[in-house]
């Protein structure tokens, strides 16, 4: 049994600059053999490159899963990580309501933390968890490299002309120490020469395509609200009531995000996966039911922002605010919030 957390978290913001070299982790999409990089336009017309939040938001559920050791915790359609959730769920979708089909599919973890749409019964559940855009600051190094496929097997160049056994007439192998009779091999005529069959020149295919690579500093925004963990958002119940399974789930979303900041994963993390160098910010912390204040990191004050923020309107010290200079240092702040636990609103 999880002991019981003195301390609870309304909300959580982590606002800070990830410095990630050489990756591609989102794109436009391939056209042809070329995979165009993200681009994304600013308020004031400035062009950058963007990491989606749908690749940062995938990232987080990709290691709440792997971090769950007991899967059993997720049902069935989750174990298996497929992306419909709740939807491919039949034990919701027997459900006759919202209402029903929503405490059913809350008792997965990550139907719970991540949200879900439903289509019958029509039920929606918003994510615990969310994420902006990770924006380059203020300019992103491009660059395409050529990536060449070599296929396995061989294939024979473009043949002008085919002569049968015995009817070369009056031509022959070019290759000066070739020995081939003109009754054991057909001759063929490649690019104005000719050439037995032993003799006839071959070529490995290949695939050309043109790939981007990326370097620089991105402005990153997340919010997660524990308070909203088990909680029917249709009849405002705490369906998963058990303290210890809110504070559980609360900290393997924690533990995910530790996890995601130390190794990222997205598009091409085969061949480009980033060079990490330093990941550096605030974690934004309300303990009472007030919304955590978001500034974007594009802003280079936006940690005097946040600070002001607080001491404007956080007169019962409700609001921390945690800073972190490096990785390492963000996962040990991370840390430091696993013991407290997930606030509950009281409805009654």
């Amino acid at each position: 049994m999880e002991k019981k957390s003195k301390e609870t978290v309304y909300e959580i913001a982590i606002l800070g600059r990830a410095t990630w070299n050489l990756h591609s982790l989102s794109n436009e999409g391939t056209v042809g053999n070329v995979t165009e990089p993200r681009t994304i336009i600013l308020a004031d017309g400035t062009q950058t490159d963007g990491v989606s939040g749908e690749i940062l938001k995938h990232m987080h559920a990709e290691y709440m899963w792997a971090l769950e050791n007991n899967k059993d915790n997720f049902c069935e359609v989750c174990k298996k990580f497929r992306p419909e959730r709740a939807d491919g769920n039949p034990k919701v979708r027997k459900k006759s309501n919202a209402e029903d089909a929503v405490k059913e599919a809350i008792e997965c973890e990550l139907c719970d933390v991540h949200g879900f749409l439903v289509q019958r019964p029509p039920a929606t559940r918003e994510s615990t968890i969310e994420f902006g855009w990770a924006v380059g600051i203020p300019y992103v190094q491009r660059s395409i490299h050529v990536h060449s496929r070599h296929a396995l097997h061989e294939a024979y160049l473009e043949i002008d002309e085919e002569r049968e056994e015995g009817k070369w007439e009056k031509e022959k192998c070019s290759v000066r120490e070739c020995k081939t009779e003109e009754s054991e091999s057909k001759l063929y005529k490649v690019k104005n020469r000719w050439y037995c069959e032993t003799h006839l020149p071959v070529r490995t295919p290949q695939m050309l395509y043109h790939r981007p690579t990326r370097s620089g500093a991105y402005g990153v925004v997340s919010v997660f609200q524990p308070w909203r963990i088990g909680l029917n958002n249709v009849n405002f119940i705490y369906d998963i009531n058990d303290d210890d399974k809110r504070k559980f789930r609360y900290k393997l979303a924690l533990k995910a995000y530790q996890a995601m900041f130390m190794r990222p994963e997205g598009a091409m993390t085969s061949t480009r996966l980033p060079h990490t160098e330093n990941f550096e910010g605030v974690i934004v912390v309300s303990k009472t039911n007030f919304p955590v204040p978001v500034i974007s990191p594009l802003k280079d004050d936006y940690k005097e922002q946040i600070n002001s923020i607080k001491a404007t309107i956080d007169s019962g010290n409700s609001i921390d605010i945690i800073k972190f200079d490096s990785i390492s240092n963000f996962v040990e702040k991370m840390d430091g919030l696993l013991d407290k636990g997930p606030y509950k609103v009281e409805f009654e």
